[in-house]
């Protein structure tokens, strides 16, 4: 390397928002009418989208073939200005190593850039989440001159770490996390090199499809180059390069005069994780908004230290990226997606918190603490644009995952090391005007499916035993949340396979309500060794549960060992037969539940969405049990009940908080927290 010792860039990492304009860029615009440019930014999405579509065809992975994935067109510098994805954090994170091949690169005479390259990675250090979000971009050149990149960031799932699957629970350093391999060119000459993916695909349990995801993004790359050559030979290099950095340019001013409409003030949000890998303990994110004129400043002093010896960690730019899961989606919902959002946003990370990883940690649960942070951009962000736009003001989807990984050899003798993509039929926030989404996708994929069950049996060693709503799996209030899922699944076609699982909000919720509203229930895991299920289902029983609160209740036919997991479940073997029954949560709640139409809770109870325990304890609803025929009267003398003794139980905030100060929780719960009640380090 010409201009880097062998290891990290701390400098490149830094540059997250639109490089400098150059003075190509500002003659091109000087081409541009305003028609013309509505037209090529039409076409540049349409690309975008193409490519994409293109992707999750020719993948193999679950994230590639359920839609986990970002196709973006990049400018000649490396910012990001379109892309097509519901993955929005790549908006602004799939330029880091574009600007790294470019910065290392392009005048390095043993590798340099050339018409027919393209460069593979997947270090979180760069690509900013996790190990199992890999990229590959490829440069466009006009006449022997570069003028673009394209590329797919794509979620392959398996990368080699300590467990299988891409998310691992046991961690210890970095090199415990597979393989994080930094921007390297891996074609040359519109061709990949062979020694090069050999060498990738030693690194993981399922080469096939890490190699099979490696193709489909290239793939759709060069058809991608293919339409952008079209466009320059019709419009010519300097109108693309200047429209390109329009997109950027306009993006930014439109985000600034939107931020500059909120009230000025300052939002706090602390945000609580009860995992740091397989071991229970309280942390805590601690973010501070202050919003001033057209721009946000990110605060996270008192947030937990760094875990030395533990998966939790996260890279700065992770969170940053999952910031813009709110602002492309809900905020900036009218704007373009790309790192022109950033110009509104400045940020300071302690130096030795957990979500500012540095040295030899382990990240390899980074998605953890990133969409914990994202659940209290949702929370700030309601209290922030409720006076502009209260329909926007939502309740947030569930944010804990909830999903199993796996590994083992699969019913057609192939390895196999992946997750499932349940986690993307989360439940909706509940709105200001109306309840949730049931299974509405997950906020922070929002164009991902879960996959059908099918395409998941054919070529998984697994039987579905149910997959359906899980009532009372989301949060109440005067609008509920969305639904989530519950299913089954039991291990078939082989003698056994490795299995576990990721997530969070076992012991402290994973989403909590806005305005009022009631948080998401915790979730676990249950397990049954030695199962008779099997037998159940061949005899035809009608004691086989057929969703998850039957099955959770455990008063069925079921023989076997009953084991009860953290959503944070370790990898594990399990036998032909066994059962593992599995929730994805629902979405928060909005607003006092007691102000929740009595004819909605009724209706829920019609189609089984809420439990008669919910309407009368929760809602405090009246109602005739074998009719379903409400009471108003009695509902309403109920709910007056329950007002007066709220007023009863009151008190002064100054005398509440000295009680609550007063409290602790025990020693190992918050033994990774820091300095308690203010977290920092010790």
């Amino acid at each position: 390397m010409s201009r880097l010792a062998y290891g990290r860039d701390y400098e490149v990492v830094q540059w997250l928002r639109p490089e400098p304009m150059t003075v190509e860029e500002a003659a091109g615009q000087q081409k541009i009418e305003d028609v013309d440019f509505e037209i090529f930014r039409h076409k540049m999405n349409m690309i975008a989208q193409e490519g994409k579509e293109t992707t999750m065809k020719l993948g193999a992975s679950t994230g590639m073939r359920w839609g986990d994935v970002a196709f973006a067109i990049y400018t000649a510098q490396g910012d990001l200005a379109v892309v097509a994805t519901g993955i929005w954090f790549h908006a602004v994170l799939g330029q880091i190593p574009v600007k790294y091949i470019l910065k290392h690169f392009a005048d390095e005479p043993s590798v340099r850039l050339k018409e027919g390259d393209s460069f593979f990675w997947n270090d979180p250090f760069y690509g900013g989440v996790h190990g199992a979000d890999m990229g590959l971009a490829v440069p466009v050149f006009d006449q022997g001159k570069l003028v673009c990149f394209v590329g797919a960031v794509v979620h392959t799932g398996e990368n080699g770490a300590t467990d299988p699957g891409g998310m691992s629970n046991t961690a210890r350093s970095r090199y415990d996390d597979g393989l994080l391999c930094p921007p390297i060119k891996v074609g040359e000459r519109y061709t990949l090199r062979e020694d090069i993916l050999t060498m990738i695909g030693s690194h993981v349990r399922d080469p096939r499809t890490m190699i099979l995801d490696i193709k489909a993004r290239l793939a759709a790359s060069r058809i991608a180059e293919r339409r952008i050559q079209e466009v320059l030979g019709d419009k010519g290099p300097e109108f693309f390069i200047g429209g390109l950095r329009r997109i950027l340019s306009v993006t930014a001013e439109a985000a600034k005069k939107k931020v500059a409409l909120l009230s000025d003030g300052v939002y706090r949000q602390p945000r609580f994780l009860d995992t740091v890998g397989t071991e229970s303990a309280l942390v805590k994110i601690n973010l501070t908004i202050t919003k001033k004129d057209d721009g946000f400043k990110f605060d996270f002093e008192g947030s937990s230290p760094m875990f030395p010896d533990k998966p939790l960690n996260t890279y700065f730019h992770g969170i940053l990226g999952l910031a813009m899961v709110y602002f492309c989606g809900w905020f900036f919902y009218d704007l373009p997606a790309n790192n022109g959002l950033l110009e509104t946003i400045e940020w300071h990370f302690p130096e030795d918190s957990f979500i500012n990883a540095k040295g030899e940690v382990s990240t390899g649960l980074a998605p953890f603490p990133q969409t914990a942070f994202t659940l209290g951009m949702f929370l700030c962000g309601a209290r922030m644009s409720y006076g502009l736009d209260p329909l926007r003001a939502v309740a947030a989807w569930y944010t804990g995952f909830g999903a199993p990984m796996f590994g083992g050899i699969n019913q057609w003798g192939e390895p196999m090391a992946d997750t499932f993509a349940e986690l993307n039929a989360t439940g909706c926030g509940a709105r200001p005007d109306m309840d949730g989404v049931d299974c509405a996708g997950s906020y922070f994929a929002t164009m991902s499916d879960c996959g059908d069950v099918e395409s998941t049996e054919e070529d998984r060693p697994f039987l579905y035993l149910f997959r359906n709503y899980f009532r009372g799996s989301y949060g109440h209030g005067k609008y509920r949340g969305g639904a989530g899922l519950g299913y089954c699944l039991i291990p078939s076609h082989v003698p056994g396979v490795v299995l576990g699982a990721f997530g969070y909000g076992s012991k402290f919720p994973a989403t909590v309500g806005i305005f009022g509203g009631y948080a998401v229930p915790p979730t676990f895991v249950q397990t049954v060794r030695g199962s008779n299920m099997k037998e159940l289902l061949a005899q035809g029983s009608p004691a086989v549960p057929v969703n998850a609160e039957q099955a959770f209740q455990g008063n069925g036919a079921e023989t076997g060992r009953r084991e009860f997991h953290h959503s944070s479940m370790r990898i594990q073997p399990f036998q032909n037969g066994d059962t593992v029954y599995l929730p994805v949560g629902g979405g928060a709640g909005y607003g006092d539940a007691l102000e929740r139409d009595p004819e909605a809770v009724v209706a829920d109870l019609r189609d089984g969405m809420v439990t008669p325990w919910a309407a009368r304890n929760i809602y405090r609803v009246v109602y005739d049990d074998e009719t379903l025929r409400l009471d108003r009267e009695k509902t309403q003398a109920l709910r007056e009940g329950a007002r007066a003794r709220r007023k009863q139980r009151g008190k002064p905030y100054g005398e509440f908080e000295k009680e609550w100060l007063k409290l602790r929780p025990r020693d190992e719960v918050i033994k990774y927290y820091g300095t308690y009640p203010v977290s920092r380090a010790t």
